[in-house]
């Protein structure tokens, strides 16, 4: 039942995000890198919303992405080389598509989309890999690697 209502506010959520104009389009990017630990958090809405890339290699690696776009797609691609990898990413759009890839000792993935079509590649390489993927639409394709070092 609480899938249930997700579902429904997702729904809705795109179905408002989906009559926006284009004044209404916007982003927000922060990030923090040195050696030690990389953070870096966008948010995207709007229309037109633009693919986001994002490397990190510093030993803790922490990428948060939020995109919520209109009809068209929302693209984003993650590498992460580090000790500790951590990718939080939330997709709304007709057609959304996520990559990402980790090499660590402890990598974790969380993954959320909902879109007409729905695409998401995850590619683990580490001791202890852990990745949720949660896809709302019609078409859904997910591909899972995992490899220990």
């Amino acid at each position: 039942m609480k899938c249930g209502r997700l579902l429904l506010a997702l729904a809705a959520l795109l179905a408002a995000v989906s009559v926006a104009s284009e004044v209404s389009a916007g982003s927000v990017q922060r990030g923090v890198t040195n050696r030690n630990v990389s953070i870096e958090t966008i948010v995207q809405f709007g229309n037109n919303v633009q693919p986001v890339t994002i490397e990190e290699n510093s030993r803790i690696n922490i990428a948060r992405v939020i995109q919520i776009g209109g009809t068209g797609t929302v693209d984003a691609t993650i590498i992460q080389n580090g000790t500790r990898n951590y990718v939080d990413v939330i997709q709304v759009g007709g057609t959304t598509n996520v990559a990402i890839g980790q090499s660590g000792v402890s990598n974790i993935a969380d993954i959320t989309q909902v879109g007409n079509s729905t695409n998401a590649l995850l590619l683990q390489i580490g001791d202890m890999n852990t990745g949720a993927v949660r896809q709302f639409g019609r078409f859904n394709w997910l591909s899972i690697f995992q490899f220990s070092r």
